[in-house]
């Protein structure tokens, strides 16, 4: 005789079933603020579990980056893409730009996006917004690169620049690398060239205002409307 199955369609003692009690476990682990808990599931056998763990020790604040480099040579996709989501600024992400799945470099171009004060992974970053065939690597690299590029301008403008670690040829070098990119992206599709002229807007160059002001004419109504809050003009 079969089980019947539960709510979510599942039999009852379904090994899954067990694998979403301990994937619920983790979870409430971290809004209990119980990193010790929590960690025990980063071994489980199922990656849902892993994950989840990840998250759970992020928002107990005890996710350390010993636990995230570890999770990033995870077989599991979802680990991977869950580590670079939560990786501190003192993990090195640039190598999972070169992740086999889009998903993971989605997420990893994501991330190094948010420290828009480091130049490192401009190259790597570039490359994925030319030539990686998945148009949403191609989008979060573009939009990665955008504020990197305003985040230089933040530190070589603020009082604290020289010590900031960024010199004058490494901030002017990524920053020519990433508006000859995001000149580029305006030939991609419409969800890119909006994010590509949110980057351009930073630039103080010939080249970038006419763009966005050629962008007044695009043929997607929303790249349009993009360039025009952008110039504080009308769009038709």
């Amino acid at each position: 005789m079969s089980t019947p199955p539960d709510a979510t369609g599942r039999a009852l003692g379904d090994p899954d079933d067990d694998a979403y009690a301990r994937r619920l476990d983790a979870v409430v682990a971290g809004h209990r603020g119980d990193g010790r808990a929590a960690a025990q599931f980063l071994a489980d056998p199922d990656a849902d579990v892993r994950a989840a763990a990840l998250g759970a020790l992020a928002r107990c604040g005890e996710l350390s980056a010993a636990h995230v480099r570890s999770a990033l040579s995870d077989d599991a996709t979802g680990v991977r893409r869950r580590a670079a989501e939560l990786a501190p600024p003192e993990v090195d992400l640039i190598p999972m730009l070169s992740d086999a799945d889009a998903s993971v470099v989605e997420a990893t171009a994501a991330a190094l996006g948010e420290r828009d004060w480091d130049p490192a992974p401009v190259r790597e970053l570039c490359r994925i917004a030319r030539d990686h065939d998945d148009p949403l690597c191609r989008e979060s690299a573009v939009a990665a690169l955008g504020a990197i590029a305003a985040g230089l301008d933040t530190i070589a403008a603020g009082p604290d620049s020289a010590d900031s670690g960024v010199t004058g040829s490494v901030h002017d070098d990524a920053r020519a690398r990433s508006l000859e990119v995001l000149l580029a992206a305006m030939e991609d599709r419409p969800q890119i060239r909006r994010r590509a002229l949110l980057g351009l807007h930073q630039f103080d160059d010939d080249r970038s205002l006419d763009a966005v002001r050629a962008s007044l004419d695009d043929r997607d109504r929303q790249v349009r409307a993009v360039a025009g809050e952008l110039l504080g003009v009308p769009v038709r």
